[in-house]
């Protein structure tokens, strides 16, 4: 999902003119300047700095693809250009990294060795792609797509080869091959699982998506552990532990990421898979407050835009004084934005243990595919891969928590609206 920061921030309480204070946001991703212009609509006065290690401003990460694809040019991702922060009195460091917390002292030290003090804090620098263990990962040829520079050099590197390898057979993978094949250049995508989208889809949905992708050139590989990158000093194709290979002239490992949560737990802020924080959004240190992919919330990590954007609405106010916000979790929501394939997927969609119902649609020939889960008459997830799929009513009907008990054997049929007694 492509969202850009609110800029008008309506929906927001006006808070009380808060006393001049000092904001320093770790990250200029979505959260770390979504919450800059959420404190600078609500507080006039305060002084609001955001750090960051990338050479760019702010731009939407989904839109990455279109850059290594040739559909625009690395700046014309850029949501504001650099006189929008300075309207906003918002001061913006690129190539600034943030190397160490102090949480008596208040004060952050950058990697030049100058420091800085803050009121107030928010770590919102977001996670790394995570690269599962393989030979030869040193290689030339080989990357991860998180930023800017990374979509370039993937740009650069297409133009020496006509075959491309995928590793990862998640949205983040299978966004990334639609991308490489609109160059022409074939597309080998490969996943650990035995089935693809391992967290959207069961094996019935799988077998639709994996025909869809095949129609579209992406030759999907499965059940697949990688065992070594091949060639001398650059990539040349991978071999898999079961002694299959595939050939290709580079590797893009897709696989998922990592909050950063090292910035953190060296200060004796409290991580675990993210930062822990509360239902303020606030950490364990005092008057520090985390927001987006770095966050650990109720033992679950998010790593979407959305409840990012949730987040960050606030972490923002309570970091103004306003401590009755509270967080409650967001639930997940997924669209597969591929040209041709129309998938969604919110909520618990593989659910274990008893008390759920599943009301289930497959149609190879049509290549559709649906799955509702119930529990106590009421829909708590939905996958739905195909056109025709009513995904407005359905998230409708999810939202209000609406008991759908007296028609849940038409939740998949094509005119499902005329099934709905009036809400």
């Amino acid at each position: 999902m492509d969202i850009a920061p609110n800029t008008n921030v309506s929906d927001y309480n006006a808070s009380k003119e808060s006393s001049h204070l000092k904001f320093a946001i770790v990250g200029c991703g979505v959260a770390g300047i979504s919450a800059a212009l959420a404190i600078r609509k609500n507080s006039s006065e305060s002084e609001i700095s955001v750090y960051t290690d990338e050479n760019d401003f702010y731009y939407p990460r989904p839109r990455l693809y279109e850059v290594i694809s040739g559909e625009r040019e690395p700046h014309d991702l850029y949501s504001y250009p650099p006189q929008f922060y300075d309207s906003q009195r918002i001061k913006v460091y690129l190539k600034k990294k943030v190397v160490n917390i102090d949480l008596v002292k208040k004060d952050i030290r950058l990697e030049d060795g100058s420091r800085t003090g803050w009121d107030k804090l928010l770590l919102a620098n977001g996670a790394n792609p995570f690269v599962p263990s393989m030979q030869g990962l040193g290689k030339s040829g080989v990357f991860t797509l998180r930023t800017i520079g990374d979509a370039v050099s993937i740009r650069e590197r297409l133009k020496k080869t006509s075959n491309a390898i995928v590793v990862g057979t998640g949205l983040l993978g299978l966004e990334l091959a639609a991308s490489l094949r609109k160059t022409g250049r074939n597309v080998g995508v490969v996943g650990l699982e035995s089935r693809l989208l391992p967290r959207q889809l069961d094996n019935d949905g799988s077998e639709i998506l994996k025909k869809d992708l095949e129609e579209m050139g992406i030759v999907p590989v499965l059940s697949a552990k990688c065992k070594e990158i091949l060639g001398k000093d650059e990539v040349a194709g991978v071999s898999f532990e079961d002694g299959r290979d595939l050939q290709g002239g580079m590797m893009v490992v897709a696989a998922g990421v990592r909050p950063n949560i090292r910035l953190a737990s060296d200060a004796g802020i409290k991580a675990s898979q993210g930062v822990v924080v509360d239902q303020h959004l606030q950490t364990s240190g005092d008057d520090v407050y985390a927001a987006g992919d770095v966050i650990e919330f109720k033992g679950q990590v998010y790593g979407q835009i959305p409840p990012a954007l949730e987040q960050t609405k606030i972490a923002a106010l309570n970091m103004l004084g306003q401590n009755e916000h509270v967080y409650e979790g967001t639930v997940q929501r997924t669209t597969l934005r591929i040209a041709g394939i129309s998938l969604t997927s919110m909520g618990l969609v593989n659910p274990k243990g008893s008390g759920f119902e599943e009301i289930k649609k497959v149609n190879r020939e049509e290549g559709e595919y649906g799955k509702v889960v119930l529990e106590k008459g009421r829909i708590v997830g939905a996958t739905l891969l195909g056109k025709r799929m009513d995904v407005a009513t359905i998230t409708r009907l999810m939202d209000k928590g609406v008991d759908v008990s007296e028609f849940k054997h038409r939740l998949l049929d094509t005119d499902l609206k005329n099934a709905i007694p009036t809400m």
